[in-house]
């Protein structure tokens, strides 16, 4: 009977440790050997006490910074210009190809 108890107290241990390791703030208060480090002396003063400059807490965030660019229209001479190039399709291409290849009729 005295074999089986052990592993019961050994768990009991285990979780009374754990109960009081997590009911802890820090840790830092666990080591007894650990100098404790004084708070330099001073009057403690706000570095921003009217908040951090720049920084507007009453607007929304700014859009991202990968949103898509404006879209900028092209003037008519250029976007004339880029329509003819743009404007052949496979089968015209194919068809002027077959027209070259004919031989003129003679007359």
């Amino acid at each position: 009977m005295r074999r089986r108890s052990f592993p019961a107290v050994r768990l009991a241990l285990l979780v009374a440790a754990t109960l009081a390791v997590a009911g802890c703030e820090t840790m830092e208060k666990l080591n007894p050997f650990d100098e404790r480090k004084a708070p330099l002396p001073g009057d403690r003063k706000p570095l921003f006490p009217e908040g951090v400059p720049g920084v507007n807490y009453g607007e929304p965030p700014p859009q991202p910074a990968n949103a898509p660019p404006p879209v900028v229209e092209q003037p008519p001479e250029a976007a004339q210009q880029a329509a003819p190039a743009a404007g052949k399709t496979k089968k015209r291409a194919k068809a002027q190809q077959q027209q070259e290849q004919q031989p003129a009729p003679e007359d």
